[in-house]
């Protein structure tokens, strides 16, 4: 395949930001182009000069960019001033230099498309892994067609933002938050619950019950409002995690089973929550080889199933690149999860792994115990930190009247974007059968 070019449209560019002395025609053709997209050089050249002279408030002429060109001694790289003063003759109003641009940006884009196709057929050849390679290629190609070209205009923001206050003063309101089933946890959230775009990190010691506080969550949410939901589980298989939903969901332990003491209600009632859960809109991965491949396959389940709340447990066991320290590593991840949470408009659940230092604390954990899981305090929208007091399970166990024991769970709503901050409660950790309260 030849490579597509329009040297006509490329020209037309130039003439048109040169056509006007200010730089409003460079401006609307910047939100649409860059230097890459051009094909011939000099045009590349001439173009990045041009938003050069823009940035220093310059005249934009060809007399201002041929003298800029020629302190820099690329002159003779775009053919000299007899070649500037050649491309004046080409189209050069505001509209034909915007409409070229979106032909050279078509271009830009066939040639890269062409150049991407390429390397993974030879990468194919190569004995490269398959699964790795759909991966990177529908990341390469979702950024090759992704639209910069217009800026997010606050009109429709602030308009609907008129509307939802409006919508509150005369009781029409409905909220799209997702809550968490927790009443005394959905007080302390904004509008009660996880916005979608929003990412909600659990951090807790090792056996604290944040992956089982997150399939709580799931379950009412999915069982309850029949919202599509995507675990991202690296620990346990799926037979694990159905097995655990189906305590929580029931109020029964599995362990009386092996112990032979359920009874026929009990067996009853573990049937139907497992025939809920089975019927339920829920999906789980339990392996991906990159925050990339996890992207790929949260977008793919978007498309179809809907898929509105996404569980990643946990942050540390998402792979990166071995290259990268630690520190590097998890930002890079945590950076991209909150990415994914806004570009496919999902309330994302991270669980974070966090030492039992701070937990050992008066206070408590507090943000500053995030430190070594890379950004991810600025990147989340919601941080609750979870431990039991005093730091140690055993200390925190509690008895019911009925002699069903419990723990004590403290936690700290340490980040909250859209309300307070800092603010302390307390779960009740059922953990025969996995259920918070």
């Amino acid at each position: 395949m030849e490579d597509v070019r329009s040297t006509e449209a490329e020209a037309s560019v130039i003439a048109s930001c040169l056509s006007n002395e200010d730089s409003l025609t460079y401006d609307s053709i910047a939100k649409i182009i860059d230097k890459n997209d051009f094909y011939e050089y000099k045009y590349a050249l001439l173009f990045q000069a041009i938003g050069e002279l823009t940035n220093t408030s310059s005249e934009i002429n060809e007399i201002t960019l041929t003298e800029k060109l020629r302190k820099e001694n690329t002159l003779d790289s775009v053919g000299g001033m007899h070649a500037i003063f050649a491309i004046m003759d080409s189209p050069s109003t505001p509209l034909a230099g915007v409409e070229s641009a979106k032909i050279v940006l078509e271009h830009s884009r066939t040639r890269q498309l062409n150049r991407t196709y390429r390397l993974k057929l030879e990468e194919l050849a190569e004995g490269g892994d398959l699964t790795e390679i759909a991966s990177t290629t529908e990341t390469a190609l979702r950024n090759i067609m992704s639209d910069n070209s217009v800026a997010n205009s606050l009109e429709d923001a602030s308009q609907k933002l008129k509307d939802r206050l409006h919508s509150i003063i005369d009781g029409t309101y409905e909220s799209n938050k997702i809550p968490t089933g927790i009443d005394h946890l959905d007080m302390k959230l904004d509008e009660g619950g996880i916005g979608l775009g929003e990412v909600f990190v659990i951090g807790a010691p090792t056996s604290c019950g944040k992956s089982q506080l997150a399939l709580n969550l799931v379950l009412r949410s999915s069982i309850t409002d029949d919202i599509p939901s995507l675990i991202f589980s690296f620990e346990m298989p799926a037979n694990q995690l159905t097995k655990r939903m189906a305590q929580t969901t029931s109020a029964v332990s599995l362990k009386r089973y092996t112990d032979g003491v359920a009874t026929k209600e009990e067996m009853q009632a573990v049937d139907n929550a497992i025939d809920k859960i089975g019927k339920s809109p829920i999906y789980t991965e339990h392996s991906v080889r990159s925050v990339d491949e996890l992207r790929s396959k949260a977008r793919i389940m978007k498309r179809k199933h809907g898929i509105k709340l996404i569980v990643v447990d946990y942050l540390q066991l998402v792979p990166y690149d071995s290259k990268l320290s630690k520190h590097e590593g998890i930002s890079k991840v945590s950076h991209a999860i909150k990415q994914m949470a806004m570009e496919l408009d999902v309330a994302v659940i991270l669980l974070a792994q966090i030492n039992r230092t701070g937990a050992m604390r008066d206070s408590g954990l507090v943000l500053y115990d995030l430190k070594d899981s890379g950004d991810i305090e600025n990147d989340a929208d919601i941080v609750l930190l979870m431990y039991p007091k005093g730091g140690d399970i055993d200390h925190c166990r509690r008895h019911l009247d009925n002699g069903v024991t419990y723990l004590e769970m403290e936690y700290n709503v340490a980040k909250n974007r859209e309300g307070e901050r800092d603010l302390k409660g307390k779960f009740r950790f059922l953990n025969h059968i996995g259920r918070f309260q």
